[in-house]
């Protein structure tokens, strides 16, 4: 199982908020135009990200 971010439910204009609450730091975004990245090897699946999201976008896989 890994964690995506739907591309379709990311608005991609804004810095992602879900970006503060990783406590790895495994999702980073270039700029504020950018779909935010998930690194697998830092990521634990805790679901923070996914309940934080105001749409819904990251996903388990």
């Amino acid at each position: 199982m890994k964690l995506i971010v739907n591309q379709n439910k990311c608005p991609q204009n804004h810095k992602c908020p879900s970006i503060a609450v990783c406590p790895k730091g495994a999702i980073t975004q270039k700029d504020i135009y950018s779909l935010p990245e998930i690194d697998e090897k830092l990521c634990i699946l805790c679901g923070k990200c996914m309940r934080y999201c105001p749409k819904g976008a990251f996903e388990k896989v």
